[in-house]
């Protein structure tokens, strides 16, 4: 599998979000999931959504005065504050949904037993991504079995628990068969740059 494209595929999907917004600093970071969330996570977006309406109104304003060229650059400033009051509000729009979801804890669990290790590996490999890209996933279960028929080691569970290591995911083990895999926020992989499902 050629996991580059499938990072290319989730892309979208993957915010660089912060819990708490970069501006607020200090006490009120602890507390900014509580009380009036929206207006503190939205300042940023309003504040340039207001900054786009003043130079847009300027620009109408010497437009009409015969000032051409400085209403130009008025507009494109216009252009350049709406495009950063996007981005504030699709930002804003993360940063609230992980501050109220904080205290939900989403496991999505996935049963490898009997699968063979290079085909687990790609089924393991897809949920990291798709657990890291989406914020409300904590945890990703992973049922690997304990061995042949309950017997030994099982060659599945030592090869996710390598491919943690190596990318330094947090893990537990839940019980002989079951492996606990910490994929809150994102993170890169890479296990991107390899075309093998097998490590």
């Amino acid at each position: 599998m050629n996991w580059k494209n499938v990072v290319k595929k989730m892309q979208p999907l993957w915010p660089s979000v912060n819990v708490c917004p970069s501006s607020v600093g200090g006490p009120l970071q602890s507390t900014c999931a509580k009380g009036n969330e929206y207006g503190l996570f939205r300042k940023s977006a309003s504040q340039h959504w207001n900054s786009m309406r003043s130079y847009y109104q300027n620009a109408a304003t010497a437009y009409s005065r015969g000032q051409r060229v400085h209403a130009a650059y008025l507009s494109d400033q216009g252009r350049v504050q709406a495009k950063l009051a996007q981005d504030a509000d699709k930002k804003a729009s993360q940063d609230i949904f992980k501050a109220r979801n904080r205290g939900i804890e989403n496991v999505i669990t996935i049963d490898l037993h009997g699968q063979h290790v290079k085909q687990a590996m790609g089924i393991l490999k897809s949920h990291l991504l798709f657990g890291t890209s989406m914020n409300s996933i904590q945890t990703l279960r992973a049922i690997t079995g304990s061995g042949r028929h309950g017997l030994g080691k099982s060659k599945l569970k030592q090869s996710i628990i390598n491919l943690l290591e190596k990318e330094g995911i947090e893990w537990k083990e839940e019980n002989q068969g079951t492996l606990l895999i910490e994929v809150d926020g994102y993170k890169e992989y890479s296990f991107l740059e390899s075309e093998s499902d097998t490590e």
